[in-house]
């Protein structure tokens, strides 16, 4: 990559289904916008943040699914698994593949990087220099899957006294 040419992120749109979740705030996107790096915004009516507040941040806004055909110096970004596909991937991409904990459709998955000559950043190997991880569960996701698992269980009997509705997602009000 040459010094003249801006860095590229390209924020690909979630393929699976209930993730709301983004690696990439509008905020953050303003300060890599304002540090002169260019950032591709995929449009996604799931992501907990309005396309609009990342246009107001200074990314441009593309279609879904166009990272494949984003510039090969792009770095995708993502959060969870690339949609299914054999299509060689070429790019530099920064995501939870789980890939190397052999997890299902792993090898698959390094093929496709393999065939395209592309580069996975997994972040779930991302760490400190004193080993921790960087981008792992908060404080407060042990308490979340408690009480969903304590949901779970408990649904498994039903009694006048016990009547549970299924979860569902909500806008966070923080």
């Amino acid at each position: 990559m040459s010094a003249s040419i801006p860095p590229i992120i390209w924020l690909r749109a979630e393929s699976k289904a209930f993730e709301h979740r983004t690696p990439l705030t509008p905020a953050d996107a303003a300060t890599l916008a304002d540090a002169g790096i260019k950032v591709f915004l995929e449009r996604s009516d799931a992501r907990v943040y309005p396309d609009e507040d990342y246009a107001s941040s200074g990314c441009s806004l593309v279609d879904a699914g166009t990272w494949e055909s984003a510039p090969l110096d792009a770095f995708i970004l993502g959060l969870k698994e690339l949609p299914d596909s054999a299509q060689p991937l070429r790019h530099r991409h920064i995501y939870f593949a789980h890939a190397f904990k052999r997890q299902s459709g792993w090898q698959e998955l390094l093929l496709r990087f393999r065939q395209g000559g592309g580069t996975l950043y997994d972040l779930e190997y991302l760490v400190d220099d004193d080993g921790r991880r960087v981008a792992a569960f908060g404080h407060w996701a042990g308490f979340a899957g408690a009480a969903v698992a304590n949901l779970a269980w408990c649904g498994r009997y039903s009694t006048e006294l016990l009547e549970l509705a299924s979860l569902t997602a909500y806008k966070d009000k923080g």
